[in-house]
C-alpha cells in the first residue's frame, strides 16, 4: 500500500510541476497568427492554438463555408486575415530584405467529405501535379523526415509526445525522435500560369511541414493534423517578369461529425505582376477561390468523382 501511496505522491508531484497549458488565442487574427509562431512548440502551447482556432470557426468560421468571398473590385473582408509579424515568423530561414506586413491574408473555410485519415494521405503524396491538376504544372518532393513513420502515426494514433518546443533549425537537428508527429518536405513547384497567363511563375522551392495528433480541444479529444508553408526567397516568373516576394500558410483540418474534415486554411502572400497590388480584391478573391478550390477537389476524390493515377 505504502509503495502505492509513493507512486501517487511522484505523479501528483510531477503533475503540478508541470505548467498549464496557456490560454487559447482569440479571434481569427491572434489564433491565425499564433498557429505560425507556435508550429513546433509543445504539445500545451500547440494544442492552445487549436482551441482558439476551432472556438473561431464555432462563432463565426462557420458563415464561411460555401460562401463566395466576392468577384471583381468587390472583396468579403470577413475572409480577411490580419498581418502577420516579425515575431511570428522570426525563426524560419528567410532570406532578408522583406516587409512582412506587405503580406496580404486571407481565409478559407470548408468541410470536406474525407476523413482526417484520407485528406492526409492525400496531401502526403509526392505527386501533387496529380490530384490538383488545375494548380501546378510540376511538382516533386523531397521527404526530410521519415514519411513511413509519420502515416504509421495516422494509423496507430501512437504521435511522439512534444514536451517541449522543437527546436527545428538547429544544425544538430534530427527529426528521427519526432518523425511520428512531424513530417518534413522540401518541394520544388511549378504553379500554373494565372490571370490568362498574365501572371506566371518559373517552378521554386517550398518548404511544407505537417504536424499531426490527438489534441483535447474543450474536452473532446480530436485528431487534427496542421500544414506550414513558406518560401524562403523570392520567386520570380519568365525575364523576371512576375514575382512571389514571400508567401506564408498555416492549414489546420480537424476531424468532424459522419466521417468529414473541417479544413480551415490562412494564406499571406505578396504577388506582384499583371499590374495588381497583393491587397487587390482581383488577388484576394482568386486566393480564397483558389484554396477552396483545392478543398472541393479533395471531396471529388474521396466521393470516387474524380479518379487520380496510384502514386508512383
Amino acid at each position: 500500500m505504502s509503495r502505492v501511496v509513493s507512486v501517487l505522491v511522484v505523479v501528483f508531484a510531477l503533475s503540478a510541476c508541470r505548467p498549464p497549458p496557456p490560454p487559447a488565442p482569440e479571434g481569427l487574427d491572434e489564433s491565425a497568427a499564433y498557429m505560425v509562431r507556435e508550429f513546433y512548440s509543445d504539445d500545451a502551447t500547440f494544442g492552445a492554438g487549436l482551441t482558439g482556432f476551432m472556438n473561431w470557426f464555432e462563432d463565426e468560421g462557420f458563415e464561411l463555408v460555401g460562401v463566395d468571398a466576392g468577384a471583381g473590385t468587390d472583396f468579403n473582408e470577413a475572409f480577411s486575415v490580419g498581418e502577420l509579424t516579425d515575431d511570428d515568423i522570426g525563426y524560419l530561414p528567410l532570406a532578408h530584405g522583406r516587409n512582412i506586413g506587405d503580406a496580404a491574408g486571407i481565409v478559407s473555410v470548408a468541410e470536406m467529405d474525407c476523413s482526417v485519415t484520407e485528406s492526409e494521405d492525400l496531401l502526403v503524396r509526392s505527386d501533387q501535379e496529380t490530384l490538383f491538376v488545375d494548380d501546378w504544372e510540376a511538382y516533386d518532393r523531397e521527404y526530410l523526415s521519415s514519411r513511413s513513420d509519420y502515416q504509421d502515426a495516422t494509423r496507430s494514433a501512437e504521435f511522439a509526445a512534444i514536451d517541449a518546443p522543437v527546436d527545428r533549425f538547429a544544425d544538430d537537428f534530427d527529426p528521427s525522435d519526432i518523425a511520428s508527429t512531424f513530417l518534413l518536405t522540401l518541394n520544388q513547384a511549378n504553379p500554373a500560369p494565372i490571370f490568362g497567363g498574365l501572371a506566371d511563375l518559373d517552378d521554386y522551392p517550398m518548404s511544407l511541414e505537417f504536424r499531426h495528433g490527438v489534441y483535447e480541444v474543450n474536452g473532446e479529444d480530436l485528431q487534427i493534423y496542421s500544414i506550414i508553408t513558406w518560401i524562403e526567397e523570392s520567386a520570380s516568373g519568365p525575364a523576371g517578369a512576375n514575382h512571389l516576394h514571400q508567401s506564408y500558410s498555416i492549414e489546420i483540418n480537424a476531424e468532424r461529425p459522419g466521417g468529414k474534415t473541417l479544413r480551415m486554411l490562412a494564406v499571406w502572400a505578396e504577388p506582384e505582376g499583371a499590374n495588381l497590388e497583393p491587397d487587390d480584391p482581383i488577388v484576394l478573391n482568386y486566393a480564397v477561390d483558389k484554396s477552396a478550390g483545392a478543398s472541393a477537389r479533395l471531396t471529388q476524390i474521396c466521393n470516387g468523382e474524380v479518379e487520380v493515377e496510384p502514386e508512383p
